[in-house]
């Protein structure tokens, strides 16, 4: 019971000490602080902030978070694609002087002889290589002529060496002076083989003389200029391939084991007549008795037993 007093007694001691609690009210004052950020940008330039002052002082607590754009760089405009045409130089030639003209020409169409058909024999019989003596090496026209034919006479199995026709001579020179460049054997009434060649220069081809000219004639034109163009097959053929007769006939003539004698003569030929604007010379040879005798090659033209080339000097 005494508890029970007591116990009531501090209940009501608690009830007077503690204040009345009801109707109150709890205010809590915010600053809201405001801060203008004013960001100036141009273009190529770097940006300028201008802050406005604040009026009232910003709490130490107060974050302020600042959103700033930096210019970018423009990108560089795409490379500027352009095609130039330029046109190829043009190359102008270096002026060089006039070359020399050098023709040689060598007449086209040999001369064919006819004669009695010759009864064919079923063995050709090529004769035995003979030695000859050396040819005389030359001195003048007269020993040049004979030597650039026999050297090459000389390369072919019996085939003798030519002497010199004084009348055959004549006979060229006759033709070679007209500077007509024909094939004429009715001159002293025929009867003989014939050969032409002419070569022209718009240097000074008169300085290179006669000697020489029928030396290039005979060697380097109708001798080694032919010899290879005759029918390899056809040594020993009574009558060859003669398709091609105006290619080797000169060369045929030349070594025709028959012919006995020839006479020559070369001419020089002004300008205006062989050639309209140079002069030239021109080699007539003929031959006794007469080679490229129809059906008779058999027994004239007969193969090389390969000696050296040789050229005129």
């Amino acid at each position: 019971m005494k508890s029970s007093a007591f116990l009531a007694a501090c209940g009501a001691a608690l009830a007077i000490a503690s204040p009345i609690l009801q109707d109150r009210r709890l205010y809590v004052k915010t600053d809201v602080v405001v801060e203008w950020v004013t960001v100036t940008v141009t273009e190529g330039e770097t940006a300028t902030v201008f802050h406005r002052p604040n009026r009232r002082p910003r709490p130490s607590t107060t974050t302020s978070e600042v959103t700033s754009s930096t210019p970018v760089a423009p990108p560089p405009p795409p490379p500027v694609t352009s095609t130039t045409s330029i046109p190829e130089p043009v190359v102008q030639p270096t002026p060089e002087p006039t070359p020399e003209t050098t023709e040689v020409v060598i007449e086209s169409t040999p001369v064919v002889e006819s004669v009695a058909p010759v009864e064919p024999t079923s063995e050709v019989t090529v004769p035995v290589s003979t030695t000859q003596p050396e040819a005389a090496q030359p001195s003048d026209y007269q020993s040049t002529a004979l030597y650039y034919h026999n050297v090459h006479r000389a390369n072919h199995s019996d085939v003798g060496p030519l002497t010199w026709s004084d009348k055959h001579a004549e006979y060229a020179k006759t033709l070679a002076e007209r500077c007509v460049f024909a094939h004429d054997t009715s001159i002293g009434g025929g009867g003989y083989g014939q050969n032409l060649a002419m070569w022209g220069s718009t240097g000074n081809p008169e300085a290179v003389g006669a000697a020489k000219m029928v030396a290039q004639s005979a060697s380097d034109m109708w001798y080694n200029g032919e010899i290879n163009l005759f029918p390899a097959s056809d040594y020993g053929k009574a009558t060859p391939d003669m398709s091609n007769f105006h290619a080797w006939g000169h060369y045929s003539q030349l070594v025709w084991k028959s012919t006995q004698q020839v006479g020559c003569a070369t001419a020089f030929c002004p300008a205006g007549t062989l050639y309209s604007t140079m002069g030239a010379w021109y080699t007539v040879c003929n031959y006794y008795p007469a080679g490229n005798m129809g059906g008779a090659y058999g027994q004239n033209v007969l193969p090389p037993v390969g000696q050296a080339s040789i050229f005129a000097a």
